[in-house]
């Protein structure tokens, strides 16, 4: 693929339709700027020749067109909906329960996501109690979130990892690195799929993402921790060599039940 031409911001884009298998696709703006992680320019939303011009200077058409993608309709402001005649052969991104429509991507959160980011946790603390936080105990703000997204670049050791499906938001891996010289080398995770979305793969291939994230910014130890009734996440973590290093009774209570949390850690 063609990237070393793009723009930068057009990658994840090209990474969606790489992974892609369906002949023909349309999505939303909002699903094409969910996987960008950035808004459209404008001419996208006054202009269908926008979509439709396939040559220099202009280099966005690339992240479709090296997938052997063309736009055949354009609603704008709506949908675009793109079409290829050649069958693809499914990559590994594509959903093993819906191999003909299903596509995701992960990549690093931007700026632009903080919003969806917490509407995706409070979504998925309606779903679960496998999380630490109940609904409506989530103090974190855009504004903060963002805040928070500037200090980790400087850092180098701290992101989130989404995870989108078809352009919408189905999962993340929080990587938490320690800022102390000491612990530079170790950062937490804090991992969720949204209900609807399990048993995909996702989970695995979030934890694949974060793995060749932290390996590339010198962190070798990872750490996470785990309620002992999670059996899906213990057996996610185990299959991917992560060790469990003690128990803490008690940890948790749910309701008047209390229950016991797991550490697990993987050298990398």
């Amino acid at each position: 693929m063609m990237t070393k031409k793009m723009e930068k911001k057009y990658i994840p884009l090209a990474s969606y339709f790489d992974v892609a298998s369906q002949n023909e696709i349309t999505l939303s703006f909002i699903a094409l700027e969910n996987i960008m992680g950035q808004a459209l320019p404008n001419a996208a939303y006054l202009n269908k020749s926008w979509w439709k011009k396939t040559k220099p200077p202009l280099t966005h058409f690339l992240s479709w067109t090296n997938a052997g993608y063309y736009v055949i309709d354009v609603k704008l402001g709506t949908s675009v909906t793109f079409s290829r005649t050649q069958e693809k052969i499914p990559s590994d991104n594509i959903s093993e329960n819906n191999e003909n429509t299903s596509a995701y991507i992960i990549r690093a959160i931007e700026a632009t996501d903080a919003r969806a980011f917490i509407l995706l946790q409070e979504e998925i603390l309606q779903q679960t109690d496998f999380l630490y936080n109940v609904e409506n105990e989530l103090e974190l703000t855009v504004q903060q979130l963002r805040k928070d997204l500037t200090y980790w670049k400087q850092l180098k050791n701290r992101t989130i990892l989404l995870c989108i499906l078809n352009g919408t938001f189905a999962g993340y891996a929080v990587i938490h690195g320690y800022k102390h010289s000491k612990a530079k080398h170790v950062a937490s995770i804090h991992m969720a799929v949204k209900k609807e979305h399990q048993r995909k793969g996702i989970g695995s291939a979030l934890m694949n993402a974060v793995e060749d994230w932290a390996s590339k910014r010198d962190i070798s130890r990872l750490e996470l921790s785990v309620m002992e009734h999670n059996d899906a996440a213990v057996q996610l973590f185990t299959k991917h060599g992560f060790q469990q290093e003690g128990t803490r009774s008690n940890a948790i209570k749910l309701k008047d039940t209390f229950k016991a949390e797991y550490s697990f850690s993987k050298i990398l």
